[in-house]
């Protein structure tokens, strides 16, 4: 598979616990696995409601191993991303598929670099015509 754009719930599975053995091996396998900034946005989010402090702690640790590992391989949200995300959001509600704008934004940027969008959530990212695959199948 050529590059692909890792949603936040993959990156998510890799930190639980017991991640899924198949999520796993997707990741492990992937010779071009991008990001978006926006998935910063989320896994702080998820950081900061951790229930106690030494979870939160191993969390913001992780972030910063995630960032390190993609620098020079997160597509930042800018101006012409976020054009393009209003303009695919737009589509989708007219289509009676309202979507969220951290999706329209991924969706973005995985059309604007010709990646595949790594996701649980393949329903979400229909309306936006793009490739997708799902690591948990």
């Amino acid at each position: 598979m050529g590059g692909v754009l890792l949603d936040t719930n993959v990156l998510s599975e890799l930190v639980k616990p017991r991640p899924n053995a198949k999520v796993v091996r997707f990741v492990r396998g992937l010779d071009d696995p991008w990001l978006c900034s926006i998935t910063f946005h989320e896994l702080a989010f998820g950081a900061a409601r951790a229930p106690d402090q030494e979870r939160r702690g191993a969390l913001l640790a992780w972030i910063a191993g995630v960032k390190a590992e993609f620098a020079g391989r997160t597509i930042p949200v800018d101006d012409n991303l976020a054009d393009a995300s209003g303009q695919l959001r737009a589509q989708a509600a007219a289509q009676g598929r309202p979507t969220s704008v951290v999706d329209a934004i991924l969706a973005a940027a995985a059309q604007s670099h010709g990646l595949t969008l790594a996701t649980r959530n393949t329903r979400d990212f229909e309306p936006f015509a793009l490739a997708l695959t799902d690591p948990w199948r």
